[in-house]
């Protein structure tokens, strides 16, 4: 399965504002600049629920099995989130190749 850029963002956006959502505070419009815990008010429970919503809505969590050295990810923004994402999508095949 391949995700596109534009479906990542869609899911993490949405992610975030379904934890925000549960959480009872107000979802507010979601930036790629935006810091996760200044500016979202994201703790690190809220952003390991974030991760599960994001691995039922696309299929892979890239935190189980990083690339080869990827190192730790800082993962500050919205858009570090995405970028590790995006780097770790799946990579699927052609139609009629293995």
């Amino acid at each position: 399965m391949s995700i596109t850029a534009d479906a990542t963002v869609a899911a993490i956006v949405a992610a975030i504002r379904q934890v925000l959502h549960d959480t009872g505070r107000t979802a507010v419009t979601v930036q790629p600049q935006m810091l996760l815990s200044t500016e979202l008010g994201l703790d690190s429970l809220d952003l390991a629920q974030t991760i599960v919503l994001l691995e039922r809505s696309l299929g892979f969590d890239p935190f189980r099995s990083p690339a080869p050295d990827s190192g730790r990810p800082s993962i500050r923004t919205v858009a570090d989130l995405v970028g590790i994402y995006s780097q770790n999508a799946p990579i699927s095949s052609s139609p009629g190749q293995p």
